[in-house]
């Protein structure tokens, strides 16, 4: 019996820490939401270059499409994630990789975005990595 009111206790206990540590939603900028494409050359690495369409969706999940084009190779990669803003930025955080890329932006008109990243672009073949993503309009 005691190990019945135990039992409960801690499952009780649980579910009340469980309610209280649930994390808040995170803050989405709603121009930023749906369909995007994008792309650069010679930023990250020398001779490529990445295209790509990203669906960010109103919940701060995502799915990207990559396409790198080098030496004549065409690799796609498709990644999902979630982002959100937090101090007036923009977070991407990969789940394969678990890493999150951070930038700031800046939004031009309606259908075009301006990124440029916050961390040093020690690994990159430019010293500043920009971007510029162009909404997809979904025609009726």
């Amino acid at each position: 019996m005691k190990k019945i009111i135990l039992g409960a206790l801690i499952l009780g206990f649980g579910t009340i820490y469980a309610q209280k540590a649930k994390p808040q939603a995170n803050k989405i900028d709603q121009k930023l939401v749906g369909l995007w494409k994008g792309g650069e050359k010679d930023q990250q690495i020398d001779g490529m270059e990445k295209l790509w369409v990203m669906d960010r969706k109103e919940d701060g999940t995502f799915v990207l499409l990559f396409t790198t084009v080098q030496n004549c190779q065409v690799n796609q990669q498709v990644e999902k994630g979630q982002w959100w803003i937090e101090n007036n930025k923009f977070h991407e955080l990969h789940f394969d990789s678990g890493k999150t890329d951070v930038y700031t932006y800046e939004l031009l008109d309606k259908s075009h975005i301006k990124f440029k990243s916050t961390e040093q672009a020690l690994e990159m073949a430019s010293s500043e990595y920009t971007f510029i993503d162009t909404k997809i309009e979904e025609e009726n």
